[in-house]
């Protein structure tokens, strides 16, 4: 097992220095550090074992994140040192058969009084973060013959992390049956999978914001016979089966919603100039605040248009550019995403709500319905001729907030001022290879809030972390 490792690697020690200040405008610290996560989940799935002809593989991971951010509802400052392990397992039979296991358990230490469950440092047991097993007919078809079948498919089943299209409606750890088949240039992908009951619930209403019990059925169609192009189209149902606790007698929060995805990804113009485009349309039905009995109608949609330019000369400098945008509901009062302040009733929910990720600013960290978002960004490798620094990215972007529905709540529930200003963050970054088993990330932002705030204070998010891998 791991041949190419038969040492044993010494004590990783970590020294964070963070010293923040200022008062929170308020914002979720789960969809802050989703940011962090969504990196980190990337870093690990990336280092995943290829596909072999026979191997038995076994690793593992020791993280330290360190988090310090103002929380903005209570005007408070809070630190967090999260320890994660994780240990994983692999099988693979002739490159067709693939067998994965990864667990993970942690350790939350947070100052005293800043956790916001009230409970003190905490003690995560060990879970199973994944556990999948995946068949290749392709390359079944390929060892026996030499030649790539003209239609064949791939059959991926267990707990994984499954997206839609883009990423824009669906990104999430699930339990699913994945299978695609494909037919010469094109491919049809269906999707059964249900999430994993502890993550946390698009709906901030405190009886279903710690827990999300729903199920997603989806196909997906892509093109790949284009040069630089492949454009795709999703239908995804999401059928909602929470229960909330404790029960409100006097309020329905099911959320039942289908996406309709048509988008494409690729080069335009120039080789180095890289795009992706989604569109999205939501409906569906969901519960107005104060209503158990009857749901509204769900109309709602978003866009994304990314480009990337990737210059070809020393240094490797890439400059980013985005657009998000997601509608919003005019008489949703506290939230765009929460039922508990949401949408009014007898009147159509038009803020689009999905499962997808963004990455859309550490400091304010909104999700895209109600907003339009204009994000600059660059980034590079500026001493990619010392060796030492040879992997050593740093960046920044800058993000611009609007309201698309002026008069509408965002899903930071301190924004909630008759206005379209919602204001701007700048953000900073640094991702560190240091060796081939150590990483060290670390990035900061600092969001100025609008005319949409009532309490104008600049509010700062800063996390920093390493990861060693053995």
């Amino acid at each position: 097992m791991r041949s190419s490792r038969t040492h044993l690697y010494g004590w990783l020690c970590v020294l964070v220095i963070a010293v923040l200040s200022g008062r929170a405008a308020g914002q979720r610290t789960a969809d802050e550090r989703r940011i962090y996560e969504e990196q980190l989940r990337v870093r690990l799935d990336q280092q995943q074992p290829i596909a072999r002809e026979l191997g038995l593989d076994a690793g593992g991971w020791f993280s330290f994140a360190f988090f310090n951010y103002d929380d903005a509802a209570l005007r408070k400052e809070r630190t967090l040192r999260q320890y994660d392990l994780r240990l994983w397992g692999s099988l693979t039979i002739e490159g067709v058969h693939q067998f994965y296991v990864r667990g993970v358990a942690g350790y939350d230490d947070w100052n005293s009084g800043d956790n916001p469950d009230g409970q003190g440092d905490e003690w995560r047991d060990p879970d199973v973060e994944r556990a999948w097993y995946h068949y290749d007919f392709n390359r079944h078809v390929r060892n026996r013959t030499g030649h790539d079948p003209w239609a064949g498919f791939t059959v991926h089943v267990g707990r994984d992390y499954y997206q839609m299209g883009s990423g824009l409606v669906l990104a999430l750890p699930l339990d699913a049956v994945d299978i695609t088949g494909n037919l010469g240039d094109l491919s049809v992908r269906g999707l059964l999978g249900k999430t994993i009951r502890e993550t946390a619930n698009i709906d901030d209403s405190r009886p279903v914001s710690d827990h999300m019990e729903r199920c997603f059925y989806g196909v997906q169609v892509k093109y790949t016979g284009f040069d630089r192009h492949e454009p795709y189209v999703y239908y995804l149902w999401q059928k909602d089966r929470t229960d909330p606790s404790p029960e409100v007698p006097t309020q329905g929060f099911r959320y039942d919603s289908r996406y309709l995805g048509i988008g494409s990804s690729g080069s335009v113009l120039l080789p180095n100039l890289r795009y992706s485009t989604e569109l999205a349309f939501e409906t569906g039905r969901s519960y107005a605040e104060g209503v158990s009995d009857e749901r509204e109608k769900i109309h709602a949609m978003a866009l994304d248009v990314l480009l990337e330019y990737l210059f070809d000369v020393p240094r490797h400098p890439k400059l980013r550019f985005e657009y998000l945008w997601g509608s919003g509901d005019s008489d949703r009062r506290l939230s765009s995403s929460s039922t508990v302040g949401g949408n009014l009733r007898g009147t159509r929910d038009e803020a689009f709500n999905a499962f997808g990720f963004r990455d859309t600013g550490l400091a304010l960290a909104p999700r895209i319905a109600n907003l339009h978002i204009f994000q600059v960004g660059l980034s590079g490798f500026p001493l990619e001729q010392v060796e030492l620094f040879r992997k050593m990215e740093v960046g920044t972007t800058v993000y611009f907030f609007t309201k698309d529905a002026a008069g509408g709540a965002i899903s930071d529930t301190t924004g909630t001022v008759d206005s379209s200003w919602v204001g701007w963050e700048w953000d900073v970054h640094l991702d560190w290879r240091l060796t081939s088993d150590v990483s060290w990330t670390v990035r900061y932002g600092v969001f100025q809030p609008g005319a949409a705030f009532a309490d104008r204070q600049c509010r700062h998010f800063l996390y920093t972390g390493m990861v060693y891998s053995f």
